[in-house]
């Protein structure tokens, strides 16, 4: 894969609106420093598309004369809060459109499609049955690969991609996480990525509370033409 040194995008920070509930009024919270996204559009030569996908080189220069290519990186940050709440889960949503045409652009591949991390060691009991001796050890031993996924990308070759993030047994969800399409647009028409996000955060007082993102516009619709 050929590697493209993209410029530094700016963070923005991105407003957290509470999902009303049923039978629920008054005012929906809100909660600001949470999340941050960072995104840049690069548009691709059938070459360097090509060279993203070594497999499908070939139809991908083969189309170029039909469809251009476009590259969209999303940087989404997660960051700790003051009170120590955590995120549950969190999704980053893409609808990708050609305003008043037949056809869609589509994400021709995305990354990541998983990422994990080593799992964290749990308590495990064992009794003898001779001695009734109880002995404490752990499920996951030094040097054993015990992973777990906490994000997965879905979706390529589709209009609508997405990625889910889930806490694990040994990890909050903190820290920046790259997201990239290669979205393969027909040629000559207009091109777009509605962005939606969604997260859930574990509240000590009330439990599990949904969130959905208040997008500002340059952050909800995103020009896959311009870079």
């Amino acid at each position: 894969m050929t590697i493209i040194d993209l410029p530094a995008a700016p963070f923005h920070d991105i407003e957290l609106v509470a999902v009303p509930r049923l039978g629920g009024g008054g005012a929906q919270e809100r909660v600001s420093g949470r999340i941050s996204l960072a995104p840049i559009v690069w548009p691709l030569s059938a070459e360097q598309a090509a060279a993203r996908d070594a497999q499908w080189r070939d139809y991908l220069i083969a189309q170029s004369p039909h469809s251009d290519y476009s590259l969209l990186d999303l940087t989404c940050a997660f960051r700790p809060a003051a009170d120590g709440d955590p995120f549950d889960d969190a999704t980053v949503g893409i609808l990708l459109e050609s305003p008043g045409a037949d056809v869609a652009p589509i994400a021709w591949s995305i990354a990541p499609k998983n990422r994990a991390r080593p799992a964290k060691s749990r308590p495990e009991v064992k009794i003898t049955a001779s001695l009734g001796v109880v002995q404490v050890g752990a499920d996951v031993k030094p040097g054993e690969a015990g992973e777990e996924v906490y994000v997965v990308g879905m979706g390529e070759r589709d209009s609508d991609p997405e990625w889910r993030f889930h806490a694990t047994s040994g990890h909050v969800l903190i820290g920046d996480e790259p997201l990239t399409l290669m979205v393969k647009i027909p040629a000559g028409l207009p091109a777009y990525a509605h962005v939606s996000i969604a997260a859930t955060i574990k509240q000590r007082r009330l439990g599990l509370i949904p969130y959905r993102a208040e997008l500002p516009p340059e952050l909800q619709t995103i020009d896959l033409r311009k870079p």
